[in-house]
């Protein structure tokens, strides 16, 4: 047996959102004189950005949106796109999991305004191979053109947002829906780039310089993709649309639409509406499925209603294939939903089954995108997106949230330690969800091997509204735990614990990722810890011995 070593001390700098600074008046002739700005009137006169890259402003449905700032700067904190994900890397293909619980908190970025959170458009897929997982037909990439101007019945947006570029080779980055035209785009610095999409509408970006840069984009994307009747089309006309199914899923996909009366005989948009209503009435359910994986998990999920978003939105494609639509399959870290082709327009499809809670870092000053009214009914007792969305815990410097104050910097002490597990919130795994596992029935013996978490710093400071990001393992003695929850909690030295987000753990038990310190946290001393309630095969954690 190993001997414990003591925890390492963690100095976190938990500071302020800033200092207003002012200056005594200064008798003499006022050289400069500054002028509020007037966005209406920038609008009026058609005015540019200093450099004169982009329109001063846009007009939207949620309003008249400012450029982005020309001041930004990437610190450890902030959240980058692309790295290692690439067309053909692990996160280009996609596995359901069995666990159907609901997570009560989600992390969530948002590179675009008007915010569409949480509808991010990150991944996307719209086959299904001989593993049942999701993956991409068309990896083929194809130049996005550049340039243009904003048509009728579009909407438009700016993007901002950190890239780590690769050199001569294409890395992810997010849209803000199918069909999206780029008419301005901006790299700092300045270097040889362009996007690229794949033929699920994927993005890329390919540069000559392996380097951390903004992106900044003008954006522009009909309308009618947020919300609109699906057209009166034939399934002829779909079916060159729609990807073959693995043989063993298609039998199994025909069987379901048989239990769930349809078929060809309806049309396709009477077909679409019975679909997203029987998607819409799945639950988060404690009682995991007897299935494991498979054709077994899909007819499970899909006939006993039972997940959250992902589950749905893996069992919609599915099915909708079987029948002959269309669709695909597109997640974040916060959500996933689904998209239907009428043979004209890609329709965004929203199933519900998002967390309860999401935390969110955006500009509290622009108002989310409106999107246009929802097409398809929601059953009694389900919940949309949107509706998660609505009541996100917003954190951002050039916002507001709540009642947030911004206090003077200073230091303060975080401690790593492990502790049993105890109440606590949940953020999503990689596509969307927490993993969480029931625990033994009340009165019930508990034999699950408690679970040991190992863990380190990816940074050594951090500061009170951004990300505070860790790395480690999950193990049960020779056993990792895969897809658990790790909450991470702050303990100050009186007072209450302050659970700050979690983490998932892959299956190798691996986790590694940011949670957000809250800008609510009062500044001083801190231990922090990590906590996890456990899964079917391990329990909750014990104290870490290092």
């Amino acid at each position: 047996m190993g001997t414990p070593r003591v925890p390492r001390a963690f100095l976190a700098a938990l500071l302020g959102l800033g200092l207003a600074v002012g200056f005594p008046a200064q008798a003499g002739p006022v050289l400069h004189e500054f002028f509020e700005v007037d966005l209406e009137e920038d609008l009026k006169l058609g005015a540019t950005t200093r450099d004169g890259s982009f329109p001063a402003v846009l007009e939207t449905e949620s309003g008249i949106v400012p450029a982005p700032s020309p001041a930004r700067n990437a610190d450890p904190s902030t959240t980058a796109y692309g790295g290692s994900s690439t067309p053909n890397s692990a996160d280009s293909t996609y596995r359901i999991d069995r666990n159907t619980t609901r997570p009560s908190m989600v992390n969530y970025d948002d590179p675009f305004t008007p915010p569409i959170t949480p509808f991010k458009r990150l991944f996307a897929y719209d086959a299904v191979d001989d593993d049942f997982e999701l993956f991409v037909s068309n990896k083929q990439l194809v130049e996005v053109p550049l340039g243009g101007h904003a048509r009728d019945g579009e909407d438009q947006f700016y993007a901002d947002l950190f890239v780590d570029l690769a050199a001569d080779s294409p890395v992810r980055i997010p849209s803000v829906g199918p069909h999206t035209r780029i008419l301005r785009a901006q790299l700092e610095p300045p270097t040889s780039f362009k996007i690229e999409q794949d033929g699920a509408e994927n993005w890329f970006i390919r540069a000559d310089k392996r380097m951390r840069a903004r992106l900044m984009l003008q954006l522009s994307v009909p309308r009618a993709v947020f919300g609109s009747p699906f057209a009166r089309v034939s399934w002829g006309r779909l079916s060159k649309y729609v990807r073959p199914l693995p043989e063993p899923m298609q039998q199994a996909a025909s069987k379901v639409l048989g239990e769930l009366g349809l078929s060809e005989q309806l049309m396709p948009r009477d077909a679409l509406t019975r679909l997203v209503n029987h998607f819409r009435s799945f639950k988060p359910s404690e009682a995991l499925p007897a299935a494991e994986s498979g054709v077994a998990l899909y007819t499970e999920l899909t006939l006993s209603q039972k997940g959250v978003c992902r589950h749905r939105g893996y069992a919609f494609v599915i099915t909708a294939l079987a029948l002959g639509l269309p669709a695909r399959f597109v997640r974040n870290e916060a959500h996933a939903w689904v998209e239907v082709y009428d043979g004209e327009l890609w329709h965004r499809i929203d199933l519900g089954g998002a967390a309860s809670q999401l935390q969110s870092e955006q500009d509290t000053r622009v108002a989310p995108h409106h999107a246009p009214d929802d097409p398809f009914e929601w059953p009694d007792g389900s919940e949309s997106a949107l509706d998660m969305a609505s009541g996100a815990a917003t954190q951002n410097s050039q916002g507001t949230r709540g009642t947030a104050s911004a206090a003077q910097p200073s230091q303060g002490d975080v401690t790593r330690e492990t502790q049993p597990a105890a109440e606590s919130g949940a953020e999503s795994t990689s596509d969307g969800e927490a993993a969480e596992e029931t625990t033994p029935d009340e009165g019930a013996v508990d034999r699950r091997p408690k679970t040991v978490l190992d863990f380190d710093f990816a940074e050594t400071s951090t500061r009170r509204g951004a990300a505070l990001r860790l790395q480690g393992t999950a193990h049960a003695g020779d056993d990792a735990c895969a897809f658990a929850r790790v909450d991470v909690v702050l303990e100050p030295k009186e007072g209450q614990r302050i659970t700050i987000g979690s983490l998932p753990t892959d299956e190798a038990g691996h986790f590694t990722g940011s949670v957000t310190v809250p800008l609510s946290v009062d500044v001083g001393h801190y231990l922090l810890t990590l906590t996890t309630p456990g899964t079917a095969a391990c329990g909750p954690s014990a104290a870490v011995e290092e």
